[in-house]
Parts: C-alpha cells; sequence; structure tokens
C-alpha cells in the first residue's frame, strides 16, 4: 500500500475516533437536562428564531415526527411554546420562551468551557492551523 493511501486510512479513523469521542463527551454534558436534538433546536431558535416543525426535520436530517417528539418534550419542560399563524391556522412555529433563552445560553457557557478544556494543551497557533485545515475540508465554504 502506497504511503498516502496508509495516511488516508489512519485520518480516517482518527477522525472517527476523535469525533465520536466529542460528541460522547458534548452529550454527556448535555444528558442529565436535554438530549442533543433538543439543544439543536434549542440552539437553532436562538440563532435564527421561530420556525415550523418540518424546518427543523429538514435541517437535522430526521423524520418530523421525531422533532414533534422532541418538542413536546421541551414544551413540558417550558422551554418553547408553539404559536399558531394568525394568518393560516394550519400553520404552528415554534418560539422559544425566556427559560428556553437562559438554558441555551448555561448550556452555551458549559460547551464552551469545555472546549476550552478540551483544547487546553493546543497553542494559539496550533489552533489557527486546525480551523485552517478544517475550512479546507468544509464543503460549504468552498460553495461560498
Amino acid at each position: 500500500m502506497k504511503a498516502r493511501e496508509q495516511m488516508m486510512y489512519d485520518m480516517e479513523a482518527l477522525l472517527r475516533t476523535v469525533f465520536k469521542q466529542i460528541r460522547d463527551e458534548i452529550n454527556e454534558l448535555l444528558e442529565k437536562e436535554m438530549s442533543r436534538n433538543e439543544f439543536m433546536i434549542l440552539r437553532l431558535l436562538s440563532e435564527q428564531g421561530p420556525k415550523k416543525v418540518t424546518e427543523f426535520a429538514t435541517i437535522l436530517g430526521v423524520s418530523a415526527s421525531h422533532i414533534t417528539a422532541v418538542t413536546d418534550a421541551l414544551v413540558e419542560k417550558g422551554w418553547i411554546t408553539r404559536v399558531r399563524s394568525k394568518e393560516d391556522r394550519r400553520i404552528i412555529k415554534i418560539h422559544l420562551t425566556d427559560a428556553g433563552k437562559e438554558i441555551i445560553r448555561y448550556f452555551e457557557e458549559k460547551k464552551t468551557e469545555y472546549y476550552f478544556k478540551r483544547f487546553s494543551s493546543f497553542s494559539d497557533e496550533e489552533l489557527k492551523t486546525l480551523i485552517d485545515l478544517f475550512s479546507k475540508l468544509d464543503k460549504k465554504r468552498e460553495q461560498r
């Protein structure tokens, strides 16, 4: 096997391992309070404003019925509310409540603390290099 081909296999294995570790650690950070999808919905609402269930399903790549189940749990916790459109009563949008804004702010801070700790052994130059390298991998950035 050629050296570059072996490097690709090594890189794939390492990326899979590291991404799984980070995902598991973030899930553990959130787990006692909310699921990853609950966090994602709250974050999307915080960043982009009210959305329909179908919009969340498309963005997160899951079924609308899954989003309905997740939003039911968020309504029960008091972090979101469903608001029916005055113009078209069939349309229901999900809105973030004040309690939802507080909880997303709290977990964003916890997540930031996690990343500071996770990458504490990296110098500023190493972090910049890592960001530059991942930017090269980001296909969405290529399209901009």
